[in-house]
């Protein structure tokens, strides 16, 4: 039981900082709680991937010079293209309760190219594998609680924005999608600096 406890603690621990995925949580909560939770799970599902990929030590394979390159492009042009989309639909009413003509299927798949396409994604599941083993215990009792941490996340933070959006009100919201678009295009701006151009 206490391996699971840990993982869930850092499971919530590692969910929880500002990145690609949870801004984008964020603006789809403001319209959507089910597409905000279905992108959640999509990202989930890539973290799923590589969690598989380096039990089978492939991971480390992907954790090359050439492979970071090809999925920074990758991820840059995507996360632009996830910009586009949010400022295309900011003016989108919340009540309407619109985020884009996606399926849920095709949020998910939103969400799983996102952290698919992010070499740091790489790098922190090797990192954090080597933090769970460090934690002592069953490694897969540790590893269970991990994925149970990140799926409370993806359920609850959407929710409580959701269950806020007619507080934050329709000029907010508004402004709030404007941001999320600009913070993302940041995002690949420093994705495309950190793999190319930082020494």
């Amino acid at each position: 039981m206490q391996e699971i406890l840990s993982g869930i603690i850092f499971g919530i621990g590692v969910s929880v900082p500002i990145g690609p995925v949870n801004i984008l949580i964020m603006s789809y909560a403001l319209k959507s709680y089910k597409k905000a939770f279905f992108l959640g799970l999509g990202a989930m599902g890539a973290d799923a991937l590589y969690l598989t990929l380096l039990s089978f030590g492939i991971l480390k394979f992907l954790n090359s010079p050439t492979g970071f390159k090809i999925l920074a492009v990758f991820g840059a042009i995507f996360l632009t293209y996830m910009a586009i989309l949010i400022l295309k639909n900011s003016k989108s009413n919340i009540k309407t309760q619109k985020t884009d003509s996606f399926s849920l299927f095709g949020i998910f798949v939103k969400g799983f190219l996102i952290n698919l396409s992010n070499p740091y994604v790489i790098a922190f599941w090797l990192s954090s594998a080597a933090v769970l083993s460090y934690m002592g215990g069953n490694f897969i009792l540790t590893l269970f609680g991990l994925i149970i941490g990140i799926f409370l996340w993806i359920s609850l933070f959407p929710l409580v924005i959701f269950k806020a959006r007619k507080v934050i009100g329709e000029k907010i919201a508004n402004l709030f999608s404007y941001i999320s678009a600009f913070i993302l295009i940041f995002f690949s701006i420093i994705l495309i600096f950190r793999t190319f151009w930082e020494t």
